[in-house]
C-alpha cells in the first residue's frame, strides 16, 4: 500500500510502475489507484492510462467522482459528462461508471475488473459517482453547494443504502445494530491504540525513500 501525496494525480504513475513491478516478478497482484474526479485533468492521468494500456498492465484506476474539484463542479471544467471513464477509450482501455454509494455494485464491479486485470486482458477505469457530505476540509464550509443537492444525496448515503438492502435479504435490525457496534469498537480501539503510541521516528522520514542498491551514484 502507498500513501497519499499532496500533489494531485502524482500517485497514478507509482501505481503504473507498482503494476509492471507485480508483472516483472509473475505474481497475480492488482495494482489499484483511488484519485478525484480533479485528478483527472492533470497529464499524469493521461500519462498514465496510456502506458498501463500500452503495456497491458494488471492495474484499476478508480476514479472516486464526488462532483467538485475542491471548491468548483467537475462539470464547470470538463467537457465530458463523466471525466473518468468517458476519456477511458482514448487510450484503449474500457471505462465504467458505477453507482459509488451502492456497495453491492462496486464489489461486482472491482471484482469483475480485477479478475479481467489478472487474466492479461489489461487495465480499466471504473468512475464511482459519489458526494462528499462535508467541504473539502475542516476549513470549508461547503457553502459553494446548493442546499437541494446536497439533500438528495443524503438520501442516497451508502450505510442507509445497505441497510435497506439488507433489510430486504431478511436480516433483522437487531443483526444489523449489533454489526454497527463492532465496527464503532473497532474504529475506537484503533484510534485509542494510535494515541496511545510512541511519535514517528524524524529519522524514519527518508525511509524507503530510495530503492536498496540503487543508482551507482548513491555512495
Amino acid at each position: 500500500m502507498l500513501g497519499s501525496y499532496a500533489i494531485v494525480g502524482s500517485h497514478l504513475p507509482m501505481a503504473v510502475g507498482a503494476a509492471w513491478s507485480a508483472r516483472l516478478r509473475g505474481t497475480d497482484q492488482l495494482a489499484v489507484a483511488f484519485f478525484g474526479d480533479g485528478a483527472t485533468n492533470i497529464g499524469a492521468f493521461h500519462e498514465s492510462l496510456n502506458l498501463a494500456a500500452v503495456w497491458k498492465l494488471p492495474v484499476l484506476f478508480v476514479c472516486e467522482n464526488n462532483q467538485y474539484m475542491e471548491y468548483t463542479p467537475i462539470a464547470d471544467v470538463t467537457a465530458v459528462a463523466r471525466p473518468a471513464a468517458d476519456r477511458a477509450p482514448a487510450h484503449g482501455i474500457p471505462g465504467e461508471v458505477v453507482d459509488g454509494n451502492d456497495v453491492e455494485a462496486v464489489e461486482e464491479a472491482v471484482a469483475r475488473l480485477a479478475r479481467r486485470a489478472r487474466a492479461g486482458d489489461g487495465p480499466a477505469v471504473l468512475e464511482a459517482e459519489t458526494y462528499r457530505h462535508f467541504g473539502h476540509s475542516r476549513s470549508d464550509p461547503a457553502a459553494y453547494r446548493p442546499a437541494e443537492e446536497v439533500e438528495r444525496w443524503l438520501k442516497h448515503d451508502p450505510l442507509d443504502l445497505a441497510r435497506g438492502r439488507l433489510a430486504e435479504l431478511g436480516t433483522g435490525a437487531e443483526t444489523v445494530a449489533e454489526a454497527d457496534e463492532r465496527a464503532r469498537a473497532l474504529v475506537e480501539r484503533a484510534v485509542e491504540a494510535a494515541k496511545a503510541g510512541p511519535p514517528p521516528d524524524p529519522r524514519e522520514a527518508l525511509t524507503d525513500v530510495w530503492a536498496d542498491g540503487g543508482a551507482a551514484w548513491r555512495t
